[in-house]
């Protein structure tokens, strides 16, 4: 594991009771690789009903996209909010996530600057994958 929740944290807007991240465990110019253990947190504002519907992944990978451009340095995000500004592409491969298996988020930046940023997500469980799409992050001026 190269960084953990704590640290985490500090580098999204969202605050440590929205974070979905529990670690990112590599990333490079254009990857990241991040990791959620507890899907089922009572904590877990997404999880309800004794579920997390699949769809909702889309937040985790947007979390793992803020920490990358963060650890880019790219200040996307930092002197005003940056969004999900759209959803392209998105495959669901199945209704619901597994409650009790760690979630891995694999993404990759496609385009970055100051406005925005487009990123591939993957979410997968094991060797079940369970989402696919393109994030595009907007920093409106």
């Amino acid at each position: 594991m190269l960084m953990d929740r704590a640290r985490i944290v500090t580098l999204i807007p969202h605050g440590d009771s929205m974070c979905m991240l529990d670690e990112i465990i590599r990333w490079d110019e254009t990857r990241i690789h991040g990791r959620s253990h507890n899907l089922a947190a009572s904590t877990n504002p997404l999880f309800e009903d004794g579920q997390l519907d699949s769809v909702l992944l889309i937040e985790y990978g947007a979390q793992a996209a803020a920490v990358h451009a963060a650890l880019l340095h790219s200040k996307l995000g930092e002197s005003r909010p940056a969004y999900i500004g759209a959803v392209k592409d998105v495959e669901l491969f199945t209704a619901m996530a597994d409650n009790s298996t760690a979630l891995d988020l694999y993404l990759e930046c496609l385009l970055s600057s100051s406005q925005g940023a487009i990123y591939e997500l993957v979410a997968q469980q094991a060797d079940k994958l369970l989402l696919r799409g393109r994030l595009i992050l907007s920093q409106p001026g």
